[in-house]
């Protein structure tokens, strides 16, 4: 199915109204399947973390040890459920204190704070100081949860779509052996801008020759390739300048390939926007992603990873500070114009014109958002 081209740019309002961010919320992120992280922060049984969706705090966690976890034999499969990992809605079912306040731990329980209401990993309750009645139905309230990729991800919608049928929709990465691969580091951020704003940046490089004069030094503005495009997704190569091997400050890595890599992988990017909140971008000797967390309208806080093979990232002086400091810089110019963005778009002096050519990308990511929000 082709998808919807969004005519123009969208309208200040979709970026700056709170009751439009509130009907984002239900209808993109409380439905769809969002990225929540990397399957290594859950790597072991009772391993939590904690994520905050479309107003909901859940829980995610490793209730047991599953070589299936990983859920990626390339494009198509993924494991839901049952495969070594829970989630619930981080409310006690007692008077509905929130259970958790860590962002991340181990635990072999789960205990409310407030009356000690205890669950156990897999949501049941296994205890209720002085309660008589039969509580056996008083469990956590589950959450969807699945893994693909190396990633986990979590639906709040219960009747929505498995991710099996995102799974089957998405480019074929595993070349790139993402679910295999350990981060090497971590950033997070807070833009003042919307989500969506962070998400039209992404997918497009009409603004590198101006934003990002260091990274337009090593892959061109005007070197894109075919767009490629899915009922969960958006993007496309972006070839790099003569003499560059990957995205460095220098252009250059000596880093060895990861494995399976086709040949065009070592001379080009492949950046993917996935649906509603995962931008990847994949490089011949590493991988990087950015989770996008809406906070309100125009605030978003964004963790951004850098992933390598595990054998480089084990070897003697492995260092990564070469594609972290690149992509710092370019993460927090990004950041810089998508707040001025953000300013501009709350004006009413706010007139949108056109895309331009090398926009295809922001076109269907906006046409896709106003299929979602009935537009």
């Amino acid at each position: 199915m082709t998808p919807r081209k969004a005519l123009r740019p969208l309208d200040g309002r979709l970026y700056t109204d709170p009751a439009v961010f509130s009907e984002e919320v239900e209808r993109i992120f409380s439905r769809m399947w969002v990225c929540g992280g990397r399957l290594e922060e859950l790597d072991e049984p009772g391993r939590f973390v904690t994520r905050e969706i479309g107003g909901e705090s859940v829980i995610a966690v490793r209730t047991a040890t599953d070589g299936n976890v990983a859920g990626s034999n390339g494009n198509g499969a993924a494991a839901e459920a049952g495969h070594g990992l829970a989630a619930f809605f981080n409310v006690c079912r007692h008077r509905g204190a929130r259970v958790v306040d860590d962002c991340a731990g181990r635990t072999k329980v789960f205990q409310c704070p407030y009356h000690a209401w205890t669950y156990g990993l897999d949501g049941t309750l296994v205890g209720a100081p002085h309660m008589g009645a039969d509580l056996d139905a008083a469990g956590l309230v589950p959450v969807r949860i699945g893994a693909l990729d190396g990633f986990f991800y979590l639906s709040l919608a219960a009747d929505g779509p498995p991710l099996a049928e995102v799974a089957v929709d998405l480019p074929d990465l595993s070349r790139f052996t993402p679910d295999r691969l350990v981060r090497g580091d971590r950033h997070e951020y807070e833009a003042q801008a919307n989500w969506k704003i962070l998400c039209e940046n992404y997918n497009e490089c009409y603004h590198c020759a101006v934003v990002h004069p260091e990274l337009n030094r090593v892959s061109d503005y005007r070197n894109s390739g075919n767009l490629e495009t899915g009922r969960f997704f958006v993007g496309g190569p972006m070839t790099l300048n003569d003499g560059c091997n990957t995205m460095t400050a220098t252009g250059q890595s000596n880093r060895p390939d990861l494995p399976a890599l086709e040949v065009a992988d070592r001379t080009s990017v492949q950046y993917y926007h996935v649906y509603p909140n995962l931008l990847i971008s994949l490089h011949r000797d590493y991988v990087m992603t950015h989770t996008l967390w809406p906070i309100e309208a125009g605030r978003t806080r964004i963790v951004c990873e850098w992933l390598f093979d595990p054998d480089t990232a084990a070897a003697p002086g492995f260092d990564p500070s070469d594609a972290v400091d690149f992509w710092h810089l370019v993460n927090s110019q990004d950041w810089d114009v998508c707040a001025r963005t953000q300013l501009g778009v709350a004006s009413r002096g706010y007139r949108p014109t056109a895309y331009e050519e090398s926009e295809a990308c922001v076109q269907v990511f906006d046409g896709w958002y106003l299929d979602q929000m009935g537009l």
